[in-house]
């Protein structure tokens, strides 16, 4: 799957041709909002079960801080209850 300004391929995940280093929880997360928009709840069942909206916003978090060392903005954003990927970049 491919965006203008990330990559996402069997080599990792590129922001702006950059390596954006990512643990396996992230990149998870982020595959899954790549492929479409996805609520907490979706998330947190991706995850594993009884993980909580908390720990989903605390990868997220983590996931953005890294992005902003290479892009200087958020890559992922919370709109109309679900996480997508920011389309500022």
């Amino acid at each position: 799957m491919q965006r203008v300004f990330l990559n996402v391929n069997d080599n990792g995940i590129f922001l702006l041709g950059f390596p954006l280093k990512l643990s396996p929880t992230e990149q998870k997360l982020l595959v899954a909002i790549c492929e479409r928009d996805a609520t907490i709840e979706e998330l947190s069942t991706l995850l594993c079960e009884g993980v909580s909206r908390q720990n989903v916003a605390v990868h997220i978090n983590s996931i953005n801080r890294k992005a902003e060392l290479i892009s200087g903005r958020r890559l992922v954003i919370f709109t109309n209850e679900c996480y997508t990927l920011n389309p500022y970049m």
